[in-house]
């Protein structure tokens, strides 16, 4: 399977794969557009998740978004736990999952734009999630039980500005869903620590959203005990204790964009992946060291950090790096 870097929406047909089990090779599902009409193809089962390592030292904060360079949707074996919990999120605060902007709840644009979401899926999806065609509540819920990403649609609202027009967000990273319906990108971002590059480059990185891409990038951050969901306003969120270093995780996100310009939308979607630091190798945790060492004050409070930073540089630089 290869990818035409001279059209980025055109691909390769694959033939089916005899059995999901059977294989732990990913194939891709192409990014879909209204003009796109070329048959999808599954996304078998890989049977490891292969996880980002994005730490850079020293850190900043900016935005750096690339061409995707493969799927926009993988399924791997994190998946199956990752499932469970969205249920148990959907059916304990449906209202903090699955948020709309309630500005021009009658445009079919929206509906639209995620049924173009469900088209990348790397399965089918049940018939009866599909049944209400103008309900976007419903489609996003199907989307979160189909695949390993979040989802925000992202609609343009004037030149250089977008605002997340509907939210299905099961594992945000420290932030509430419902408090960001109809918010724009700088509204988006204003909390980010240093993150006046973000802000100033707001307009530009809307229009890229909209209109260019598939773009992908990762974040990432530090996590005390390896949950997925980190909304504060959950019913059930997490209190956020200081267990020693070599407990915690890096938890990044990679986050990828499609563009739907006949829409006047776009398609963020985000994937977490957790890893351990203990499982993490000797030039990996001197990275990371020099990465925490070179942050701000205000980034180390913003990460959820500072108690922890001295502990934490002391564990990084252990024996094991010497």
């Amino acid at each position: 399977m290869a990818w035409d870097t001279r059209r980025p929406y055109v691909r390769v047909r694959l033939r089916r794969e005899p059995s999901v089990a059977a294989s732990c090779r990913p194939v891709p599902v192409a990014p879909h557009t209204v003009h796109d009409t070329l048959e999808r193809v599954p996304t078998p089962l890989l049977r490891q998740v292969v996880r980002p390592f994005p730490v850079m030292a020293p850190y900043r904060t900016t935005p750096a978004p690339k061409p995707l360079t493969g799927p926009p949707l993988v399924v791997d074996d994190a998946w199956p736990a990752a499932r469970l919990r969205r249920l148990e999120r959907l059916r304990d605060d449906p209202d903090g999952v699955l948020v709309r902007d309630p500005v021009d709840p009658d445009d079919p644009g929206l509906s639209a734009a995620l049924r173009e979401a469900t088209l990348l899926l790397p399965g089918p999806v049940p018939a009866n999630e599909l049944c209400v065609a103008d309900e976007p509540l419903a489609l996003a819920r199907a989307w979160l039980l189909a695949c390993s990403d979040d989802l925000v649609v992202l609609r343009r609202r004037g030149p250089g500005r977008l605002t997340a027009e509907l939210l299905a967000v099961a594992f945000p990273s420290g932030w509430a869903p419902r408090l960001r319906a109809g918010a724009d990108l700088a509204t988006l971002h204003d909390p980010v620590a240093d993150g006046d590059r973000l802000q100033a480059a707001a307009p530009a990185l809307s229009e890229a959203l909209l209109t260019k891409g598939p773009l992908t990038q990762h974040v990432w951050g530090l996590d005390p005990d390896g949950r997925l969901d980190r909304d504060p306003s959950a019913p059930d969120a997490a209190v956020r204790d200081c267990p020693p270093p070599a407990s915690w995780w890096l938890r990044v996100e990679r986050q990828s964009s499609l563009p739907l310009p006949a829409l006047g939308r776009a398609l963020f979607l985000i994937r977490p992946h957790l890893v351990p630091l203990a499982s993490l190798d000797p030039a990996q945790r001197l990275r990371l060291h020099d990465a925490v060492a070179s942050m701000s004050p205000q980034v180390l409070a913003y990460k959820g950090i500072t108690e922890v930073r001295d502990d934490l540089l002391g564990w990084l630089r252990g024996p094991r790096l010497s």
